[in-house]
């Protein structure tokens, strides 16, 4: 679908993906344990990495892995969600600090070659927050989490 953004997204992979690792800043658990894969493992953003690039090149038909290491295997184990704050949702920190991370790439001093404008950029942001939509919302629906946490703005409310 959008071959072009697929394969330069691709091409970068690896610093996307130590962008996001690094600028994520989600909570701890409030059991103040140390886990030796961080607060969110590696393999969450390289699976979150493929799924989104999926997404972008299939449009909204694409799925999650089923294999690959989901927001449940790890929230409230390695980190966890605090109460009335945004940034304090891991779901939508993680959202939020990987847009930054894949916008990360276009900025001036990393796409010195200038492979894309300035309107390209925004239609690829554009197109990678719905990508990152996509997949956080099907991590989302199947949270664990969210139907114990009266205020998880997914909650669905009567």
């Amino acid at each position: 679908m959008h071959t072009r953004l697929v394969s330069y997204l691709l091409d970068n992979r690896d610093h996307i993906i130590e962008n996001w690792l690094t600028e994520a800043e989600v909570p701890p658990p409030n059991k103040s344990e140390s886990s030796e894969q961080g607060l969110v493992p590696y393999a969450f953003f390289a699976s979150a990495f493929d799924s989104v690039l999926k997404r972008l090149e299939q449009g909204s038909a694409a799925k999650n892995n089923p294999e690959a290491l989901h927001l449940n295997q790890f929230l409230g184990i390695t980190c966890d969600c605090r109460e009335r704050c945004f940034g304090g949702r891991v779901c939508m920190e993680l959202h939020d600090a990987g847009l930054q991370a894949f916008m990360s790439v276009f900025e001036e001093d990393w796409d010195t070659d200038q492979e894309f404008n300035e309107l390209d950029h925004e239609h690829n942001k554009d197109l990678i927050n719905h990508a990152l939509s996509g997949f956080f919302g099907q991590e989302i629906e199947t949270c664990h989490h969210r139907t114990f946490r009266s205020d998880c703005p997914f909650v669905a409310h009567n």
